[in-house]
């Protein structure tokens, strides 16, 4: 694509995001969308959704931390995908009727940042990202179904709008979290009391702290970096799982703690 084109994608999805009504156009739109082009799309996306301090991009989501998840999308690995200050929201959060369009749950430990993280002369790992956090806490993303059926949408398209992306639960702060066991961790969600989901630390790329150093390399990678503040949902320990309506969602890490969410 050139840029005149990755403008007038950007611009179409930023009109349906600000709109809150069903892109139903976007899997024919970005059929043969590539994986290259897709991060340019999205982060025109983010320009027009962040301009004039309408919002601004408050940190970064891991998603698709699978091969069963990515490579079914034709995708070469893991991807990542921005979180707006707007859809950053404490445990117990309500949404009102008509946002998100349908939502859905994923367990996921969201991460602080304590200071930015910026081009090293090596990649960073899991241990050389530690002392860039801040904080650890049991969260959970909401994500949006914006299209009707999501099958049909490629996984570029995916990742030109955010990956499904809605909102960032701030659960549970994990005390002393330099020394849990990522990989030996077990989240699950339940909606309405009954469980939907569940998986263990090790589905997030082999634990949190992984997903985290590998994010940090990719949006070094894409002329973008982590910075102090910013929040990261680091990847969900089960796929998405869309709500059937109305009612109460919790995620939970086992023996740590979580996070609550009211759809109306």
């Amino acid at each position: 694509m050139n840029a005149k084109e990755i403008g007038a994608l950007a611009d179409r999805i930023a009109e349906g995001r600000r709109s809150r009504k069903v892109m139903d156009f976007m899997a024919a739109a970005t059929a043969d969308l590539s994986e290259a082009d897709s991060y340019k799309v999205q982060f025109a996306v983010h320009d027009r959704l962040t301009g004039n301090g309408q919002d601004r991009i408050a940190g970064w989501k891991v998603a698709l931390t699978l091969p069963t998840q990515y490579e079914p999308l034709k995708l070469s690995g893991p991807v990542f995908a921005g979180i707006y200050q707007s859809g950053v929201r404490p445990s117990g959060a309500v949404f009102e009727k008509g946002w998100p369009l349908r939502a859905g749950i994923e367990c996921e430990m969201v991460a602080r940042m304590a200071k930015d993280v910026t081009a090293d002369n090596t990649p960073y790992t899991a241990d050389t990202i530690k002392p860039y956090v801040a904080n650890f806490y049991c969260g959970a993303e909401v994500v949006e179904n914006r299209y009707g059926d999501v099958s049909k949408v490629s996984g570029p398209g995916r990742i030109a709008d955010d990956v499904l992306q809605a909102a960032c639960i701030v659960g549970s702060e994990i005390k002393d979290w330099q020394k849990l066991d990522f990989a030996g961790l077990k989240g699950r969600s339940e909606f309405e009391g009954k469980e939907i989901g569940a998986g263990p630390g090790t589905n997030v790329m082999g634990g949190a702290m992984i997903s985290l150093a590998w994010l940090a390399n990719k949006l070094l990678a894409n002329g973008k970096y982590l910075q102090a503040g910013d929040v990261i949902l680091t990847g969900s320990v089960h796929p998405p799982v869309f709500l059937p309506g109305p009612g109460t969602a919790k995620t939970e890490f086992v023996g740590l703690g979580g996070s609550e969410i009211t759809i109306r």
